[in-house]
């Protein structure tokens, strides 16, 4: 799916994100529909997703792994890095939420826009790390949704720079 994502370069060379509204509600909606769902149900999500990710690098070598299209686009790599920054970032978010606190260096100052310049905590080098990392960060996050219970703590949020609480 293509939400469109844009980023421009600011006058201090931040890079900011933007996309349509409408791929923007429709994050929204699609974040807020599956967090009603049972932890099977997450998982069920979340698996889906892993599954897609890997189909969509069946048969992809490390030669176009690295291939950056234009200088201002990434390449496979650096769209796995950042996917794997994030889930690797949500598996601490959640891990920590799920107690009632912040992870060190979260809060107001990881929140503002500014800070999200292109989001990416780690690179590859191959696709192999790529995927190893994905798989580990995806593991991570079905770990957390498993042992969903009653002791989760929901009075702790976080409000995401783009797409709000």
């Amino acid at each position: 799916m293509d939400l469109g994502l844009k980023y421009a370069v600011g006058p201090d060379g931040t890079k900011v994100m933007s996309m349509p509204d409408e791929s923007r509600d429709w994050v929204i909606s699609f974040v807020r529909g599956n967090a009603r769902k049972s932890p099977s149900e997450i998982e069920v999500v979340i698996q889906e997703g892993q599954r897609e990710l890997l189909v969509a690098l069946e048969g992809v070598s490390e030669v176009q792994a690295a291939y950056k299209p234009g200088a201002d686009d990434w390449s496979i790599l650096e769209l796995l890095a950042h996917a794997v920054s994030v889930k690797q970032v949500i598996g601490a978010l959640v891990g920590t939420l799920r107690n009632g606190e912040l992870p060190p260096g979260f809060g107001p100052q990881f929140e503002e826009a500014k800070t999200q310049d292109g989001f990416i905590v780690t690179r590859f080098d191959t696709l192999t790390q790529a995927r190893e990392a994905a798989q580990a960060a995806h593991d991570t996050i079905v770990t957390f949704v498993r042992g969903i219970d009653g002791s989760v703590n929901t009075d702790v949020t976080f409000r995401h720079f783009y797409f709000g609480a």
